[in-house]
């Protein structure tokens, strides 16, 4: 690896020099593009922001993609990953593995590269985030930006930078998504008023939520103080339906299965299939405000602040066919094997194959707020100075989740291979009981967990430019960033299993606290291309249910309140304490019709995680004794790193509106802080789990880039561009076997053990660890106004990627592309774009691979402005509402399906 540093330093050393070769090559070619710095844009329509997007990509000395604020606006995109995803090269994930596919996308991913190695700021500066969804905040935790709690209204523009210069913030191996928002000054009135009314409505929960965005601006008539002040707060439904396999194992020789049948001997099978209906209510809450003041042309401050609180209560039903209980205790009477996958069995009556599974998480929430403080000091004519300070804070918060869980079905189960998934088949009768009683169910088991996730960091930099004039040395930065960062997460739970002594919550027992009620209707018509659902009640066909859950921690609802007395869940809590101390220097170089930047950043991390260690043999002096997940000890794991970080940016006019782009950098990305902290998810019904890896080293990796680009109109580009990433530590996914007590087995507690363990059982946890890797791609892109008001866009990126040995790069889609058509005319303004990215994998979930199929939206916005104050509009998302598919090793063992229906949005934007 070393080699290869020492390789790209001196190639950005080489091509230095030979710049200074480029005015006598340049000096025949025609005159330079005038490359200074874009001014303010007054966007009003599709054509204009369009027009800023190629300004902004023109004028930069990196390969950026821009959108606009309008542009924001026009798209039919709620928040501002959906807009990201137009961009070549940039697509979007709605989840994380094992979180499972949802209806808004959250997480930005930049030329085949996993979300958590693209670096998001905003205004050139990191913003904590928290996560609402449970796994995310302990599970995968990573350092990607949450969009959920960023609304697109609250920008003005969105620069996506493909390749690396100096002065960026480090943390990106493939790119840096920058979002930049609205200055007081920047208004075109003493006074702003604009706003917007929408009703959202959701096929799948086939409710209407009312959305709001608002913002007053005010600046004084010497245009040097202003204000502004926003505020949102949106409202969504959502309900989404699926279909889950939570992993898959292989068949051993001490099965009952191997011992009647030896040929199945390694043959892969699935442990869990469940039905899942899944309800979520979105509220997105929050402001705006920023504050500017200009005492003298030199001098300019700015005081912004962000808040956002997203409530996403929701709640989840499941009727699993519990596969893992069947081959460690059955014999099947019937089996069918298919690309070394046992895609259909018949057990006998004798076992429990069905597990009914509820789970409740009333007021799950994330929050997010930054206050930020920039300054900039034209010293002389030669001299600029700029500082940065501030406090960012995130949250993500599970109060409680009351969750509950029987299995049955004693009569015997099947499951076979059916279109997008499994059909599951209960035998009712011979003792069994559907959940409207708890009769007949040995092993009821109740929890309720409970997680606080934190992240916040302090920053503060100063940078400096020193114009030399119009010679081949234009400038040079130079400046230094310190940052104090710590994240961490603490967790609670309270469980216990019904067992053979009587009940394990006060109060009513949850299967008889009310009836079931079954799931809509629109879930048993056959949406998610299955034609067989779980049927858990009674044998009769389409007669799946839902339960209101009867749990509850005996605070939040009187029904009933767990026995057993809360842990502390040590195997999924961590603390992550991150200095980061960087500082770089940067050359601005040009001459006719060439420009470029060279320079290098260096960065140094220390880093301290808290990690919690298990400790099954139960000597070490150190160890815990008092959970009820068993012993284990605290160990600080301390990293100190110093990375050197080259780049070169060089761009030459061949000819006037043709340009052709050269870089090359060293880039690097810190590992996920759950990785660091080693923390442990664990599935005992599958003796399964998700861990971490407290020694996992930072991705880095050389990358290169060149580009043509054709500008032949204010509103027209053609651009191809070609790269290639050399990853030096990427991070992959392996499998090992750890102790950890499986709380599903401890029995029922006692007045005289209120605490009872389970037993220590052999665990398959997928972890990740380091690696080799590479990719390489090509973009293109063409962007082309055609008559009478008409246009469209069309771009591609085709990406081969793989790991050291040829297994799949995490997030890495061979194709994506984007076509989208536009009309503009007669105060009618019309968008319909078309987003396709091929399958990739997503990683390893409970010990089995997880890859997203092939998936493609279509998506459309109309409005037509009534009058110059008043605009009605109207937006749609994912108008086929096309499923979203996961598979595990190849496509015959399918992971999840997921119908999240079809969004629309209809309002009224109002601008005075």
């Amino acid at each position: 690896m070393a080699f290869r540093k020492r390789h790209l330093i001196v190639s950005v050393s080489g091509l230095a020099m030979l710049i200074g070769a480029a005015p006598t090559i340049a000096a025949a070619a025609t005159p330079p593009t005038d490359t200074t710095q874009v001014g303010e844009v007054t966007v009003t329509g599709i054509r204009q922001s369009l027009e800023k997007a190629i300004q902004v990509k023109r004028a930069s000395d990196d390969q950026v993609d821009a959108i606009s604020a309008t542009d924001i606006g026009k798209l039919p995109d709620k928040n501002i990953a959906d807009a990201l995803q137009r961009l070549p090269g940039v697509n979007t994930q709605s989840a994380a593995s094992g979180e499972g596919g949802f209806d808004e996308n959250d997480r930005v991913s930049i030329r085949g590269t996993s979300p958590s190695l693209t670096e998001v700021a905003i205004d050139g500066h990191n913003v904590s985030t928290g996560d609402w969804f449970i796994l995310d905040q302990y599970q995968t935790v990573g350092r990607s930006v949450s969009f959920d709690l960023l609304p697109s209204e609250v920008v003005q523009q969105v620069d996506v930078y493909k390749t690396q210069d100096a002065s960026l913030l480090e943390g990106g191996v493939a790119g840096m998504v920058n979002v930049e928002t609205r200055t007081p000054l920047s208004l075109g009135k003493t006074y702003t008023i604009e706003g917007s009314l929408q009703a959202a409505y959701n096929s799948t929960s086939a409710e209407t939520k009312p959305q709001f965005n608002g913002l007053f601006g005010w600046k004084n008539p010497d245009d040097t103080l202003g204000v502004i002040v926003q505020g949102f707060a949106e409202d969504r439904s959502s309900e989404r339906f699926g279909q889950e396999t939570l992993g898959y194992t292989a068949i051993t020789a001490g099965m009952p299965i191997a011992t009647a049948h030896p040929s199945l001997i390694g043959v892969v099978a699935p442990t869990l299939i469940g039905s899942s209906l899944f309800k979520q209510e979105k509220q997105r809450d929050g402001g705006f405000a920023d504050i500017e003041y200009q005492p003298t042309p030199q001098l300019d401050f700015n005081l912004s602040a962000f808040y956002s609180k997203l409530n996403a209560t929701n709640f989840n039903d499941n009727y699993m066919y519990w596969g893992s209980h069947e081959l460690a205790t059955n014999t099947p009477t019937a089996y069918t094997v298919q690309n070394n996958t046992l895609v259909a069995a018949t057990w006998p009556a004798g076992q429990d194959g069905l597990v009914i599974d509820n789970i409740d998480r009333p007021n799950e929430n994330s929050t997010s707020y930054y206050i930020n403080l920039d300054g900039k000091w034209d010293v002389n004519s030669h001299l600029t100075l700029k500082g940065q300070f501030g406090f960012t804070r995130g949250t993500g918060n599970t109060p409680e989740s009351p969750s509950f869980e029987s299995d049955g079905a004693s009569a015997g189960i099947s499951y076979a291979r059916a279109g997008n998934g499994w059909t599951v088949t209960p035998v009712a009768g011979n003792g069994y009981v559907g959940p409207q009683s708890p009769a007949g169910l040995s092993n009821d088991w109740a929890w309720n967990d409970v997680f606080n996730e934190l992240d916040k960091e302090t920053y503060g930099k100063i940078d400096g430019k020193w114009d030399f004039g119009d010679g081949l040395l234009r400038d040079v930065e130079f400046g230094a960033r310190v940052a104090d960062h710590i994240r961490q997460v603490d967790g609670w739970d309270r469980g216990c299993s019904l067992g053979p002594n009587g009940q394990c919550w006060t109060g009513s027992d949850p299967f008889s606290a009310v009836n079931p009620t079954s799931y809509p209707g629109g879930y048993s018509s056959g949406a998610l291309g299955i034609p067989g659902l779980l049927v858990p009640i009674g044998g009769q066909p389409g007669n799946v249910a839902t339960i209101i859950n009867g749990i509850t921690d005996g605070v939040h609802g009187p029904a009933s309140s767990l026995v057993q007395a809360q842990n502390y869940y040590w195997m999924g809590s961590f603390k992550v304490h991150e200095i980061d101390t960087e500082g770089y220097v940067m050359a601005h170089l040009g001459g006719d019709n060439w420009k470029a930047n060279v320079g290098v950043r260096v960065a140094d991390t220390k880093e301290t995680p808290n990690a919690n260690i298990a400790d099954p043999s139960g000597v070490n002096p150190a160890d815990i004794k008092t959970s009820a997940y068993g012993d284990y000890y605290v160990t600080d794991v301390t990293h100190d790193y110093l990375d050197v970080l080259p780049s070169l940016n060089i761009t030459y006019d061949i000819q006037k509106n043709l340009l052709f782009r050269l870089s090359a950098a060293e880039t690097m990305s810190r590992p996920d802080f759950s990785a660091l902290g080693g923390t442990v998810s664990l599935t005992d019904l599958t003796l399964t789990g998700n861990g971490g890896n407290s020694n996992l080293k930072p991705v880095k990796a050389a990358v290169y880039d060149a580009a043509l680009e054709f500008y032949y109109g204010p509103a027209s580009v053609a651009t191809v561009s070609v790269f290639h990433d050399d990853l030096q530590s990427y991070v992959t996914y392996s499998v090992s076997a750890e102790q950890f007590r499986d709380q599903l087995l401890a029995p029922a507690p006692t007045p005289g053990n209120p605490n009872p363990l389970g037993p220590y059982e052999t665990y398959q946890i997928s972890s990740p660890s380091n690696t080799t890797g590479e990719l390489s791609g090509v973009e293109f892109q063409v962007q082309q106004p055609i008559a009478y008001g008409f246009g469209f866009q069309a771009n591609a990126t085709v990406i081969d990627g793989h790991q050291a040995g040829g297994a799949p790069l995490v997030g890495t889609s061979n194709l994506t592309y984007n076509l989208v058509g536009y009309y503009e005319n007669y105060g009618f303004s019309a968008r319909m774009a078309y987003t396709y990215r091929s399958h990739f994998y997503v990683g390893l979930d409970r010990s089995s691979a997880e890859n997203q199929a092939d998936y493609g939206t279509l998506d459309a916005s109309v409005s037509y402005q009534v009058n110059r104050n008043i605009t009605l509009t109207f937006d749609a998302l994912n108008i086929t509402n096309q499923l979203l598919k996961y598979y595990a090793a190849n496509t015959t063992q399918v992971r999840a399906v997921y119908d999240n229906g079809s969004q629309y949005f209809a309002g009224i934007k109002f601008k005075f």
